[in-house]
């Protein structure tokens, strides 16, 4: 365990441990209540950027500050925030989010309720990110609750777009100043000091012959688990053994369809994973375009469209797409081609890029026009968000960091991600848990974690990190 270097006060967390069992259920109803709306950052409505549902758990999430106490913010329906007073001046940040990522299918569990099992709280949201979210307020509540009075005020931003794009956090940073320090409860622990840079774009090519469809994907951010292709012959007979020939594919699927049995609707199951971390997934686009390529199903430009998207989606470290960047800090980049479209015979293809911090994002651009040019493709939309990188020999990593070991009673290093947080908008702001990089899962791949069906995480790691909140929110006061 390293070296503390702020000091401990075993009478108040006593008290945090004791406060924190006697509202066990009291967070886990306040938990429930925001996992019940199916907040997914959407298009658009009347007072409500990111659609009517994420303005909904915006309302209840300020609701429930302002029962406990707290001074609500409502930032035009794109963000909110619940604010602590201090004494004196500055300002401390907690920013977490109340969206969520498409339910998808495959729950065994209700995904819009708070089920707790064991050790664990199942649902969408529970780790990603409104589970966070509730420990950090409930961390604000003992604080206000015990009279333990800061020199900063607290806020505790809450926002409606992480998952689409942060249009959410760029609004409050350009109307409002940014805190002096923050946390963003949306990694793992003991603390992120880094992140690599987010490149998307969408690549197209004609796509005419006998594809009527491909369809994968629904958020670029996502690995896709599903893609499904139609296609058009000449007769039932051809159909029948383009399905005979795809047979030999454990994952992959053809079913006659159409008029007269003269459509073959093919299906490809893969294994979703978090775009910024691949590693362990199986892209279904990879698996169904291969799938084409290798039978040689398609004709016209498809079959050319087919192939890029094969090759394309071959590497998740960008190998195949020209940009197989890697540097000492941040590490390799990723690369996944994860939604698909057509439409009035073109064929897109969407990527989530995660870049190293030494590297800039018109470098990848470069590299990767070069190789979809050379496979037919043009870029059509390109999207960026610098990397951030800040010394981890700041003081307030390191007493972020002995808070970690302190709480979970064992040592974890600092590190950097390819997942992109708040923190990258932010002056000064570094991921601070609750997960863990060893967090067990009680699931089987492709199930339990972020993103994916019945996400889960232990109720004892949302309860650590609501303690951990406490103590960085007071150690902080002090240095800031």
């Amino acid at each position: 365990m390293s070296e503390l270097i702020w000091q401990a006060d075993p009478e108040l967390e006593k008290e945090i441990d004791r406060w924190t069992e006697e509202h066990r259920e009291e967070f886990l109803k306040d938990l429930g209540d925001l996992i019940a709306v199916p907040s997914v950052s959407g298009e658009r409505e009347e007072n409500a950027p990111f659609g009517r549902e994420c303005a909904k758990v915006l309302r209840l999430a300020l609701e429930k500050a302002e029962k406990y106490g707290f001074q609500g913010e409502n930032y035009d329906n794109y963000c909110g925030g619940c604010r602590m007073k201090g004494q004196g001046e500055g300002e401390l940040g907690l920013f977490a989010h109340l969206d969520v990522v498409p339910l998808g299918d495959g729950w065994t569990y209700p995904p819009l309720e708070c089920t707790l099992e064991g050790d664990y709280v199942i649902g969408r949201g529970t780790g990603d990110n409104k589970g966070p979210a509730a420990a950090a307020l409930y961390a604000m509540r003992f604080l206000k609750e015990h009279g333990i009075s800061l020199k900063h005020d607290v806020l505790l931003y809450l926002g409606c777009s992480e998952e689409k794009g942060m249009e959410d956090i760029e609004h409050f940073v350009s109307t409002r100043k940014a805190p002096d320090f923050s946390l963003v409860p949306d990694t793992n622990f003991p603390v992120c000091y880094g992140e690599k840079g987010i490149f998307r774009s969408t690549v197209q090519a004609p796509a005419e012959g006998n594809l009527v469809s491909f369809h994968a994907g629904s958020v670029v951010n996502v690995i896709p688990s599903w893609a499904e292709a139609v296609i058009r012959t000449a007769s039932r007979e051809e159909a029948e053994d383009i399905c005979g020939r795809l047979s030999r594919y454990e994952k992959v699927r053809g079913q006659v369809c159409g008029e007269e049995g003269k459509e073959v609707k093919v299906t490809a199951e893969g294994l979703s994973r978090h775009a910024a971390f691949p590693e362990g997934s199986v892209n279904a686009v990879h698996v169904l375009a291969e799938a084409l390529v290798r039978e040689d199903i398609l004709t016209g430009t498809a079959k050319t469209a087919a192939a890029g998207v094969e090759r394309l989606t071959a590497s998740c470290h960008g190998e195949t797409t020209g940009i197989p960047f890697e540097d000492e800090g941040t590490g390799k980049l990723t690369c996944c081609g994860t939604v698909v479209r057509m439409e009035n015979g073109v064929l897109s293809l969407s990527f989530d890029i995660r870049y190293p911090s030494s590297f800039r994002g018109d470098e990848v651009r470069s590299g990767l026009e070069k190789t979809v040019g050379e496979l037919g493709f043009s870029v059509t939309e390109v999207q960026d968000s610098a990397p951030f990188y800040i010394s981890p020999q700041r003081e307030e990593i390191k007493v972020l960091c002995s808070i970690a070991d302190h709480v979970l009673g064992r040592r974890y290093e600092p590190y950097t991600m390819g997942g992109g947080t708040y923190a990258r908008h932010l002056p000064n702001a570094v991921g601070f848990g609750p997960g863990l990089p060893d967090q067990p899962n009680p699931f089987p791949p492709g199930r339990g974690q972020g993103h994916q069906p019945d996400e889960c995480i232990p109720l004892k790691q949302l309860l650590d990190g609501m303690k951990a909140y406490v103590l960085a929110l007071k150690a902080l006061d002090e240095i800031v």
